[in-house]
């Protein structure tokens, strides 16, 4: 299955315009690791575990492609199931499905939350000679750095009001030597902190303030929120840390992989008790999703890296939702006029008609020549049957000398026996008297079967 959704991804790639299949293969390419709990009904059903809201689920594992959205690889884990095990051979995967001009680009970088917090999957990302952005587990040694960052550190983040950046010279142990912290903090109104320890909000506080009642922390001063990132990418300019953190905050591209799929391909529930039927389901529903993908890449209106048109209102990118209600579930009739059949649609519904001619408008993919299929050899297929069912053939090639006559009574063939084997041999000396009258083979007498004499005269 990833290696048919890797074959379609370049057939999308050469279809699409030069400046626009540059812009997506020559970088950044960003990889997405996520998961999603999908719910199972029925405490029988295999591959289903209980996951930490109480919930029966099984777990897709996905990697997917950011700029196209279009899944790479996937797997299909419980409810317990941990993904940083699994994560670096996912990368590996998702790797060797990617274009191979996307891989020549040496800008490919892979991203991930806090839920990936390991060395292993920086260390394969290091192997794989691409960098990495891994959200960082607030524990305490990240926050006792808060302690040497002075307020001269902070840079305003981009396109986030009120956020700001700073680097620290972080590296957790048996990670890659160029690891970086880059941490972002937020300011926040005392009013939008809850009062739940376990809200996620609140657990975004420094643990000084975090400890403080509503009333005191309100009187508190200044209210940050911040996430912690480990990655490997050039951080040594403030500008440049604050475009790998903006970078880093569309990580949630993938969730809107997630969430096509559950609301538009039936990925709400895993429906069966067996998990290869379960994974076709998952894989079922990532396709349907990566096919908006790549509908939205051959016919959205670009120019480069940009979607200047599309045709929904997410990034110009329409949900599969969307497509079936406006592209498919379409009433319409069909007329005859002046000879030909004329499909005319209800008023308001002109996607088809503007996505149709701009499927037309795509060049012709230049196939590859189908290779010839190679026929097999009768004798490997069924030998018990090719050696006798071709001896009459063979038979009725060799040339007849004039003023002789050869007659033989074809035994049975049933399979091979004895008496079959007889009948063969019996014919072969009779081929080598026909072909070679002068040799001393008049001394050989045929072999009498159960199943008559052969007559030759």
């Amino acid at each position: 299955m990833e290696g048919g959704l890797a074959s379609v991804t370049g057939r999308m790639l050469a279809l699409l315009p030069a400046p626009r299949a540059a812009a997506l293969t020559g970088g950044p390419v960003t990889v997405d690791l996520d998961t999603t709990d999908v719910e199972v009904y029925g405490s029988k059903k295999r591959g289903g575990a209980y996951n930490h809201l109480g919930q029966r689920v099984g777990r897709p594992h996905v990697a997917a492609w950011a700029e196209t959205e279009v899944a790479l690889a996937a797997d299909l884990g419980s409810g317990t199931d941990d993904p940083r095990a699994t994560a670096p051979g996912l990368l590996r995967r998702a790797l060797a499905c990617l274009p191979e001009r996307a891989r020549r680009s040496g800008r490919v970088a892979v991203r991930a939350d806090a839920g990936y917090f390991a060395g292993a999957l920086a260390r394969a990302a290091r192997d794989e000679h691409i960098d990495f952005a891994i959200g960082a587990r607030r524990i305490a040694p990240l926050w006792r750095l808060l302690d040497g960052i002075s307020d001269d550190d902070w840079h305003d983040a981009t396109g986030m009001h009120g956020a700001q950046v700073a680097v620290a010279g972080y590296c957790p142990d048996w990670w890659p030597a160029a690891t970086s912290l880059l941490i972002r903090r937020v300011a926040l109104d005392p009013g939008q902190v809850s009062a739940d320890s376990r809200s996620r909000r609140r657990r975004t506080l420094h643990p000084h303030q975090r400890a403080l009642p509503i009333p005191e922390l309100a009187t508190a001063g200044t209210i940050y929120g911040y996430s912690f990132i480990v990655t490997s990418l050039d951080v040594s300019a403030p500008g440049k840390a604050a475009a790998v953190e903006h970078w880093y905050r569309h990580r949630t591209t993938v969730e809107n992989l997630f969430r096509d799929g559950k609301h538009g391909a039936a990925l709400r529930h895993l429906p069966s008790g067996h998990v290869q039927v379960n994974m076709a389901w998952m894989w079922g529903a990532l396709l349907a999703a990566s096919m908006a993908g790549w509908l939205h890449q051959l016919t959205a209106t670009t120019a480069g890296r940009d979607i200047l048109a599309g045709h929904g209102v997410r990034g110009g990118k329409a949900m599969i939702a969307t497509l079936r209600w406006r592209l498919i579930a379409v009433s319409g009739r069909l007329v005859r006029h002046a000879g030909q059949l004329i499909l005319r649609l209800p008023p308001g519904h002109s996607l088809l008609a503007e996505i149709l001619a701009r499927l037309r408008a795509l060049p012709v993919p230049s196939c590859p020549p189908r290779p010839a299929r190679p026929r097999p050899d009768p004798e490997i297929a069924n030998p018990a049957r090719s050696r006798v069912s071709r001896m009459p053939r063979l038979m009725k090639s060799l040339p007849r000398r004039p003023g002789r006559v050869s007659k033989i009574n074809l035994c049975a063939t049933r399979g091979i026996g004895s008496d079959q084997s007889s009948c063969l041999r019996n014919r072969l000396l009779e081929w080598l008297r026909l072909l070679f009258p002068n040799e001393h083979t008049q001394t050989i007498r045929p072999v009498k079967s159960d199943s008559g004499p052969h007559e030759i005269a």
